[in-house]
């Protein structure tokens, strides 16, 4: 917060009703309550060490209570003085006879309206380190009190009217202390649709500057002969919603305007065959193209696919990654035009690589790339078409508020002879049975991914199980004989490489790993995926490690090792077994892990959404997306007297969300 405009809009997560008194003798034990009187003892308790607690009583009419107050000793003598009367509220115990723990207090005796943390409906914020909610209280009471009647009404009138929204002097006040909990509500509402909206604006209008017909755009050329050599080089038909979604991307390429698509599909569903498509009719038009992955082992397994099916059509495809051997020579042969196809990760948008002619970006996993990453890479052509795919699926609230500028294309459809990975929870009395299955599926000629979620011993996550300690007793315990290999984050490329190429060639039967191999490998004959800790790993993250097996026509499993330790825990190992959908899996994360942690919104360059949740207001999402539309249609640069104060908040808008997205490529680079 860096403004008193962002301080106002620094809203509650929560509200407590403290307005309701309750007489001290009628206090129950184990609630929580307000209770009003006068000071009749206040003392300053030393503890072990250097802590201390206060404790007062409190009188009413009707009896006496305690209220102590931990750490905060210094209460007692520089706030608690004895005949000062206060509102408390919080949660009966006992300490020498009923007891109030750690409440909430306000001292009594100034202006009787000045209660900011009980005794009324009291806002609770969201706090970092060094906060507390009182002083959040006072600067928020302090700002209303200075500038609050002053901040500007962004929405337009008739819009508020047409939707009976409240107006920003009305409901800012409202929003932090409200009388009632419906007047909070009310006022939370307009604000919700205010910050949905802008962001719909925003998306919109980037969706405008960006797929604007550019003045000397042909199209590419479809159906050339790269591209029907394609289709005659595959040897597996396509699905028939792969057909739909290539249909839909070269109608796109075709066009005066630059392609801007998301692609969704569950993983396995063949997105980069989709991909390659888009790739062959660039190459016809002589157009280079990027191909973006956010690891470099996703990057060499793109790059192996891809010089296996292109390179036979006369396309030179290589890697551009922080390991590529005699890098400035690979960058002479891109800025040349040698170079057809680059494969990389963010040294692709480095200032020092160059292009000859990009006229594709394709980039995978694209969430893990936050929107400025994105747009350096596109600046690398003259407005060449940008393709997107996630191997995640997007719910579509999200899809709305991130990707609101795309158009999005979903592969909804396996290949034909996939089997559902069957999804298993397995007791610490099973796994000895689990190890023995392993090595008797390893003597058959499958192979099994066993995944950690931690390298090496951690003093803070001793519950979790390190890679190397578990490689180490397993491979020369229960799996003693067996042909294993481990790979994990902390190797040098060429290891990984080895360990890669030893696996996918049979080598290796089980591979122990943390989870770099989440996305983008890819072995037919590894049937059997083992999850250490499985319920502290997140919903999606274990969906895409399960998805490592399952991509040939043999049974594949999903082995989930652990006891959850919290319910959440719980949910997500339930959430995995009940179903193999992305789709469903991916709505199921959204709810547990709510919006602020999905994909990475500040990566995506939206930053931390102040009010709205993209769970509870998935009808509004459609309602903001519905106004922007219609206004942008009628004043598509938001001109005028009228909408200035609109602009001036977009404009600000606009501003928060790029400090986000660059803070991310600041971080990532």
């Amino acid at each position: 917060m860096r403004t008193l405009h962002d301080l106002l809009h620094y809203f509650p997560r929560d509200y407590r009703d403290y307005a309701s008194i309750t007489p001290i003798a009628e206090v129950a034990q184990d609630g929580t309550v307000t209770v009003r009187g006068v000071i009749t003892a206040s003392r300053n308790i030393r503890l072990q060490g250097r802590q201390s607690l206060a404790h007062i009583t409190v009188r009413d009419q009707t009896g006496t209570i305690g209220a102590t107050f931990f750490g905060r000793g210094f209460l007692a003598e520089t706030v608690f003085r004895k005949g000062t009367e206060v509102i408390v509220t919080g949660k009966v115990g006992n300490f020498k006879g009923p007891c109030l723990s750690n409440p909430e207090y306000e001292v009594l005796g100034g202006d009787e309206e000045d209660r900011l943390n009980t005794g009324r409906i009291v806002p609770v914020y969201p706090l970092v380190e060094g906060l507390t909610q009182r002083m959040l209280r006072r600067w928020v009471r302090d700002a209303l009190d200075a500038v609050g009647a002053a901040i500007p009404e962004c929405l337009p009138a008739a819009l508020r009217k047409r939707l009976a929204l409240s107006g920003v002097a009305q409901a800012l006040p409202a929003a932090h202390f409200p009388d009632t909990l419906k007047e909070a509500e009310t006022a939370r509402g307009r604000f919700v649709f205010e910050e949905l909206f802008l962001i719909q604006l925003e998306v919109l209008l980037r969706r405008e500057q960006l797929t604007t017909a550019a003045p000397d755009r042909t199209g590419h050329i479809i159906n050339g002969p790269h591209l029907r050599a394609l289709d005659r080089l595959l040897a597996f038909p396509l699905t028939v919603a792969q057909e739909r979604v290539i249909s839909e991307i070269l109608h796109d390429m075709a066009g005066p305007r630059p392609m801007l698509r998301l692609v969704q599909g569950d993983v396995g569903c063949g997105k980069t065959v989709v991909a390659l498509h888009a790739v062959a009719a660039a190459a016809d038009g002589g157009f280079q193209t990027a191909f973006m992955a956010p690891t470099e082992i996703l990057a060499e397994q793109h790059a192996l696919v891809l010089r296996g099916i292109l390179e036979p059509l006369g396309l030179r495809v290589e890697t551009l990654t922080r390991s590529t051997p005699e890098p400035a020579k690979a960058r002479r042969r891109i800025a040349s035009g040698e170079t057809h196809v680059v494969i990389g990760t963010h040294t692709l948008f480095q200032e020092k690589t160059r292009f000859h002619r990009l006229g594709l970006a394709v980039i995978d996993e694209q969430h893990r790339f936050g929107v400025l990453q994105r747009a350096l890479l596109a600046a690398k052509g003259q407005r060449p078409d940008l393709l997107q795919m996630s191997a995640t699926p997007i719910p579509r609230t999200i899809a709305l508020t991130l990707y609101g500028e795309m158009d999005l294309s979903v592969i909804d459809e396996m290949p034909p002879g996939r089997l559902p990975v069957k999804t298993r929870r397995v007791p610490s009395a099973k796994v000895p049975d689990l190890y023995r299955y392993l090595r008797e599926q390893a003597e058959l000629g499958f192979q099994s991914y066993i995944v950690c979620p931690l390298v090496d011993e951690s003093e803070t996550k001793t519950a979790l199980t390190p890679l190397l300690r578990h490689f180490e007793e397993i491979s020369t315990g229960p799996l003693v004989g067996v042909s294993v290999a481990m790979l994990h984050g902390r190797m040098d490329p060429a290891e990984k490489e080895a360990v890669m190429a030893r696996f996918k060639s049979g080598d290796a039967k089980i591979l122990f790993s943390t989870t770099v191999i989440e996305v983008g490998v890819d072995v037919a004959k590894a049937t059997i995926m083992v999850i250490e800790n499985a319920a502290d790993f997140g919903l999606t993250q274990l969906h895409q490690l399960r998805g490592r097996v399952g991509r040939s026509a043999e049974p594949s499993f999903c082995f989930l090792l652990g006891e959850p330790r919290t319910p959440d825990g719980k949910r997500r190992l339930e959430a995995l077994c009940a179903s193999n959908s992305g789709f469903d899996i991916a709505e199921e994360d959204l709810k547990l892990r709510g919006p602020g942690e999905f994909h990475g919104l500040r990566q995506a360059g939206l930053g931390d959404l102040r009010i709205a949740d993209l769970v509870r207001d998935a009808r509004v999402i459609d309602l903001a997306r519905r106004e922007a539309q219609g206004l942008l249609k009628k004043n598509p640069g938001l001109k005028g007297r009228t909408l200035a104060p609109l602009a001036k908040a977009l404009a600000r808008h606009r501003e928060a969300t790029e400090n986000c997205g660059m803070a991310g490529l600041e971080v990532t680079l």
